[in-house]
Order: structure tokens, then sequence, then C-alpha cells
């Protein structure tokens, strides 16, 4: 728990660096393909304001964390004879993004449904009544081997990553 602090702490500190960085935005400007970009269609799409509010709401307040934190993205559980996959964590920084998509085994990418964020709060991020259910996919017990996630932010930069079931397993 104590390294999280410090990670956050710095993000914090380095906060006004970072939003003028824009993250990710050096990418996007020069069209240079990022991992997970191939799972998005940019058509038509624009950048949105990376202005700070203190409530991670943007790329450049969420994205250096999903950044440092990728081995995160998801988690698997056996549970009532089937593999959860649960995807909370990136709910957990959902605001500030534009868009997920997500693999198991190799198979054909699809959406990630998120809830909107509730900028009518002081936690935008908050996952409130049954939008609890929409954290985590069902499927059959050992099925799941791999798990791919692409996560398009709203600067339209790109992160991708792929977590074995062994380094995600939980209790």
């Amino acid at each position: 728990m104590k390294t999280i602090g410090k990670i956050l702490s710095a993000f914090l500190l380095a906060g006004a660096a970072q939003a003028q960085s824009s993250f990710g935005s050096d990418d996007v400007s020069r069209g240079e393909a990022a991992n997970g970009a191939d799972s998005f269609d940019l058509t038509g799409l624009e950048p949105e304001d990376q202005t700070v509010t203190g409530k991670f709401t943007t790329a450049a307040a969420v994205g250096p964390i999903l950044e440092v934190t990728k081995s995160n993205w998801a988690a698997v559980r056996e549970y009532d004879g089937k593999d959860l996959v649960y995807f909370s964590h990136i709910f957990s920084w959902r605001c500030g993004l534009k868009g997920a998509k997500y693999s198991v085994n190799d198979a054909p990418m699809q959406d990630l449904p998120m809830p909107d964020c509730h900028m009518k709060f002081q936690q935008p991020n908050s996952t409130l009544n049954d939008e609890a259910l929409m954290t985590f996919h069902s499927h059959e017990l050992g099925s799941i081997k791999s798990v791919r996630i692409d996560l398009m932010f709203d600067n339209l930069a790109t992160q991708s990553t792929t977590l074995l079931r062994e380094h995600i397993m939980i209790p």
C-alpha cells in the first residue's frame, strides 16, 4: 500500500508537468501507431481538453497511473464453477478513457462497456448501484489463459497489455 501511495504522490507532485505534456499527445501528433491503436477507429475523433481538474478525469491525469499499473488492469478468479475476469482497476480510472477493448485467449477484440463518469460527484470514478456488475465477465472454469486489454484515452493516445492467467489469479 505504501508503494502505491508513493507512486500517487509522485504523480500529484508532477501533475502540472504531466498536464502540460498531455500524456501520449506526441504519439497522436506524429501519427505513430501505439500499442492498441489497431483496435480503435480514430476516424473523426478529436483529442479532448486536458485541463487538470484534480478529479482524475483526463488522459493527462490517469494515463501515467494506468501505464505503471498495467499488471493490475485485469484479474482472474475462479468462483462458483466459473472463471471471472475482473476489470475493476480500469473502471477505477475510467474517466480520461474514450474506450476500452479486451480479448480472452487471442479471440477477436470486443468492447469493454463501462459506466459513464459521474461528474456531479467529488469522485467521478465511483461505481454506483448495479454498475459493479459491469466490472467482471464470466467464462468457463479454467478457460482463461490470457487477457489482452487495449485502452484509448480521451487525448486519443493508446496503451495495451496482455496478462497471463498465472500472473493475475486472485483467491
